[in-house]
């Protein structure tokens, strides 16, 4: 969390949220006759948008059809994600918190630290939501060790990014889809393969990348990592373990540009861009697929190839957070809409994201057949087997975070994108950062 939120000191901020949470000891009790006579709307803030956004809707309906006769209901308002954190920390020191809300594992820290998400153990137990029929890695990431390993999300999605691929490409430079790069130098190959360029611009990218943004940062991450690099040291006191391994893994992204001449820096919209022929091979996540799907883009997921020495890929986990209320009856409720949500998601997990974290779910014998087609969709379910490159748990995580567009490690990494900042400068003030955030704790 900044020090300033755009006028909102931390320390007015800590003095509302512990005003809000001396108020919730008289709650009203009428709010936990869930499904009793006296109807109630649950608040519900979500900031996706894409494709994903619309699946999520028909959750949220779905829902509320089940319950229109039970007097509870789901009002959902879509927030930009750029101004979500702004808005839920003022609403939270204002007492007018939604009561839950889409969070992504191990981002948080700080707000559990600021008491603006709320502890879910004696909850989820109480409600009856079966923890055991989730995978241990979920609720592993779903806590937070630094905080008595308590949980502070209801996961719902397991994500990776895979490589979708685009077929007639593949087919007009003769390539067989069957035999997908599964190293970085057979990759490179098949890029150059599918790249079209008019004179030294490249009009379709065989590799598609952007000049600046999530889509180069997120690659440096999975590559450095596969190379050798750690953001963090293991116990979480050593930033930037093997610098070197970083350094060469931005030198592999330039390439991209610069040497191999297999990607433009003139992309913005990859989405679009890839949705329109303007790209190859495009690694992103599930929340893309009922996009192209729509689309009719004849296109495979593959498995991510190992560019390094160690296969891995980006990992991230979205999930239900409960905010800060002044009235901690709302919690009971918010519980038992979660719990509907989360035993009800075969939808979520086979259309609208990546992997159910439900046990019961991904042993359904429909599971593989459902929405979007296993071609397009198992590479996200194979593939968290090796998704390892998640959120670095400590206060500071948005600065680690390697899908990001705007935190100071994108910022750092595009001046070397647009060759404004050299390699070893960039490295330097990486680690440095790094290092006062993690001393920071």
């Amino acid at each position: 969390m900044s020090k300033r939120v755009k006028g909102l000191s931390r320390r007015q901020f800590a003095k509302a949220v512990g005003a809000t949470a001396a108020f919730a000891a008289v709650p009203m009790t009428h709010i936990r006759k869930i499904y009793g006579a006296d109807a109630m709307e649950l608040t519900h803030w979500s900031w996706l948008s894409a494709s994903d956004g619309e699946v999520w809707a028909q959750m949220i309906q779905n829902f509320n059809d089940a319950h229109k006769d039970k007097g509870v209901q789901i009002k959902m308002e879509v927030i930009p994600e750029e101004q979500y954190t702004t808005k839920i920390l003022a609403a939270a020191a204002t007492g007018n918190a939604p009561d839950f809300g889409w969070g992504t594992a191990g981002q948080h820290g700080q707000w559990a630290q600021d008491g603006v998400t709320v502890p879910l153990d004696d909850l989820a137990t109480k409600g009856g939501l079966d923890l055991a029929d989730f995978s241990p890695f979920s609720l592993k990431m779903a806590r937070f060790p630094k905080y008595d390993n308590k949980l502070f999300m209801i996961p719902m999605d397991l994500m990776s990014l895979q490589p979708v691929a685009n077929l007639d490409h593949m087919k007009e430079a003769g390539l067989d889809p069957e035999k997908f790069p599964q190293d970085g130098d057979t990759l490179i190959e098949w890029a150059k393969a599918m790249t079209k360029r008019d004179g030294d611009k490249v009009t379709r990218s065989g590799i598609m990348m952007t000049g600046s943004g999530v889509q180069p940062t997120v690659t440096w991450g999975i590559v450095a990592e596969q190379m050798g690099f750690q953001r963090a040291s293991d116990d979480l006191k050593t930033a930037a373990v093997n610098p070197d391994a970083g350094k060469a893994a931005m030198q592999w992204v330039l390439d991209l540009f610069d040497k191999h001449k297999v990607s433009t820096r003139d992309v913005t919209d990859r989405y679009k861009a890839f949705g329109t022929g303007q790209g190859s091979i495009f690694w992103t996540g599930p929340w893309a697929l009922n996009g192209f799907m729509q689309q009719k883009l004849n296109c495979h997921t593959y498995l991510f190839p190992k560019i390094g020495q160690k296969l891995l890929t980006y990992f991230e986990m979205g999930g239900m957070e409960f905010y800060v209320q002044k009235d901690t009856g709302r919690y009971d409720a918010t519980m038992q809409a979660v719990k509907w949500i989360s035993d009800n998601s075969f939808l979520w997990t086979t259309k609208g994201r990546g992997a159910s974290p439900r046990k019961s779910i991904l042993e359904n014998k429909d599971y593989k057949t459902s929405g979007a087609s296993w071609d397009v969709r198992g590479a996200f379910v194979e593939g968290m087997a090796f998704a390892t490159a998640g959120e670095i748990p400590v206060l500071a995580a948005p600065d680690f975070t390697i899908y990001s567009g705007s935190n100071f490690l994108a910022k750092t990494l595009e001046q070397v994108w647009a060759k404004q900042k050299p390699i070893d400068q960039a490295m330097t003030e990486i680690q440095t950062k790094w290092q006062q955030d993690l001393d920071a704790g």
